[in-house]
């Protein structure tokens, strides 16, 4: 789109930011619906189904990688209108996320119930948890592959059409959950189980779809069966892939290690940080969306030898965001009981999540700006920075903060919630320092 490296940005930045964040409010609802329906299951299950998920983020860390790679890559060539590259950076993807996801599937079928707990879940917790780990991860070749062609249609400005799978997948698994949770007719109830079930389902719908259209000629990427793998590109992709790999992994370490020193607080923190972690993300959705847009409106302005056009488009979006995330921080601290009452209808989690909302939401604002600064610096393919940043504000500052301050300052699980803040900021003045330096503008793919 022209808008993107020409003309208004304002407008630019909207129409590629608005689908995306349509589409990832979209997936959030469904997370929710699926956090209401497994809710009905008891606290149990949702402990299960929580730590299973950050399991998931930590096992998919390699996938992550690869698809932000992606992003790099096409945009910067797209706006440098090489159209041939675009075209093999997309064929390339694909393969690394075919092979690195059977890879990955093998490793979360054999050993989920074991992650579980070594977490330090409950057997029952555990157990609950693997039924919904295993189904998951049988299904994720197409889960990946779905994500990569989506990542490649908006990184070439085509934002509408991964909305539209986003939608058909969500409505789809919205009424596929009740169904398989519960059973009816003839259909087994499958529990916890079923919520996966779902999702494996819907997701291999839309890839289907998604795959179809990009072999149809009709979208902006002349893919081809036939383009010739190149190793050397391969390692272009890997390149680029690694560091970003290594910071969701260091991100999702840092997750799990929280979820396990939540975790000495009792099922009912648990159960607690898992809402709250669901409500966090929903909230964090919209931002995610301007973020993927700021990465794919540097890339194709890096492209373009227009770097100034690129730096403009990141300040508007950490306007945007950080407006939108001192929105949310304030409705998450008035309405904190009644929200984390409507996923846990026994009680049993509410005076911890609220304690959690009304402490940490205020900062919001902080995370809401480091997002945005990350992903520039990513979508300029400099993806070393952002893993330093993660590496010690996170995972080296915040962590173990969050072991020694609910004893040293006596105030439980509320120290933990203070550590969380302060890796907040921490991440967000390291990412300033390092986008305000400017190497990123000169980083080569």
């Amino acid at each position: 789109m022209s808008e993107l490296t020409e003309g208004d940005l304002f407008r630019g930045l909207i129409t590629i930011a608005a689908p995306i964040v349509a589409g990832n409010v979209l997936q959030s609802g469904l997370e929710l619906v699926d956090l209401f329906f497994v809710g009905r299951l008891g606290s149990e299950a949702i402990a299960g189904v929580a730590m299973s998920t950050s399991i998931v983020m930590v096992l998919m860390t390699i996938i992550i990688g690869i698809v932000t790679a992606n992003t790099a890559f096409v945009s910067r060539y797209y706006g440098a209108k090489n159209y041939d590259m675009v075209a093999k950076g997309v064929s390339h993807t694909l393969i690394l996320g075919l092979v690195f996801s059977i890879l990955l599937s093998v490793v979360g079928i054999l050993y989920a119930e074991d992650m579980l707990l070594l977490l330090g879940a409950e057997p029952n917790v555990a157990l609950l948890g693997a039924s919904y780990l295993t189904v998951l991860f049988t299904g994720s070749v197409t889960l990946v592959e779905l994500w990569v062609i989506n990542s490649s249609f908006q990184s070439c400005g085509d934002a509408t059409t991964p909305m539209l799978l986003v939608v058909l997948a969500n409505i789809l698994n919205i009424a596929l959950d009740p169904l398989l949770i519960f059973g009816y007719g003839v259909v087994p109830a499958c529990g916890v189980a079923g919520a996966a079930y779902a999702t494996i389902i819907s997701r291999s719908v839309a890839f289907a779809i998604a795959f179809a259209l990009l072999l149809s000629g009709r979208s902006p990427i002349p893919f081809s069966f036939r383009t010739k793998f190149e190793f050397s590109l391969a390692w272009r992709l890997i390149r680029v892939a690694v560091p970003n790999s290594v910071q969701s992994g260091l991100r999702s370490v840092t997750f799990l290690a929280m979820m396990a020193i939540v975790a000495v607080f009792g099922t009912a923190a648990l159960s607690a940080y898992g809402i709250v972690g669901r409500l966090e993300l929903v909230a964090l959705m919209p931002g995610f969306g301007i973020a993927t847009a700021t990465a794919v409106i540097v890339g194709q302005n890096l492209g373009a030898k227009k770097p100034e056009r690129a730096e403009a488009g990141v300040r508007l979006s950490a306007l945007m965001n950080g407006g939108f995330m001192a929105l949310m921080g304030a409705i998450f601290y008035l309405a904190a009981p009644a929200i984390v009452e409507v996923f846990d209808p026994s009680g049993a989690s509410t005076e911890i999540g609220v304690s959690y909302l009304q402490t940490v939401a205020p900062f919001y604002v902080f995370i809401a700006v480091a997002i945005i600064l990350g992903f520039a610096l990513n979508g300029a393919g400099d993806t070393k920075k952002p893993m330093y940043a993660t590496l010690f504000s996170m995972v080296l500052f915040q962590v173990p903060l969050a072991c020694i301050l609910p004893g040293l300052l006596g105030i439980g699980i509320a120290g933990v919630w203070l550590a969380v803040i302060c890796g907040m900021i921490l991440q967000m003045g390291m990412l300033f320092a390092m986008y305000r330096h400017g190497g990123w503008k000169s980083t080569v793919i």
